[in-house]
């Protein structure tokens, strides 16, 4: 989901919503953010987040290899087949956890703020 830059809140602040689609669950939170700096950090942070879906992607990739062979030395099908899945599931994990500590940096250095839902 990308990000886009929404109504104002007040003065100097505006909100930024997730762009919406018909797939966009209800529980997706709003943020806020200086008027200012809004447009600079929802750039930084599409594009960011492109970069993020290919570094998980490879990573995954490469696990699920380093898995499948580390667990082949053993000749068995299913070792080979059980590595290559947590492995899988090791570089997926990897991914995910660079992705969210890189997405809450950004907004840490924005000063980006979670809208409470009233």
């Amino acid at each position: 989901m990308r990000l886009q830059v929404g109504p104002s809140i007040d003065n100097n602040k505006v909100r930024l919503d997730f762009r919406k689609s018909p797939a966009k669950p209800d529980n997706i939170p709003s943020y806020e953010i200086e008027k200012s700096k809004a447009d600079e950090f929802v750039k930084k942070y599409n594009s960011q987040e492109k970069n993020l879906v290919i570094l998980t992607i490879i990573s995954a990739a490469v696990c699920a290899i380093l898995g499948m062979f580390a667990s082949s030395h053993k000749n068995s099908f299913l070792r080979t087949i059980l590595g290559l899945a947590g492995g899988t599931v090791v570089g997926t994990g990897i991914g995910i956890g660079i992705s969210s500590y890189k997405k809450n940096h950004l907004m840490d250095e924005y000063n980006v703020n979670e809208v409470p839902k009233n």
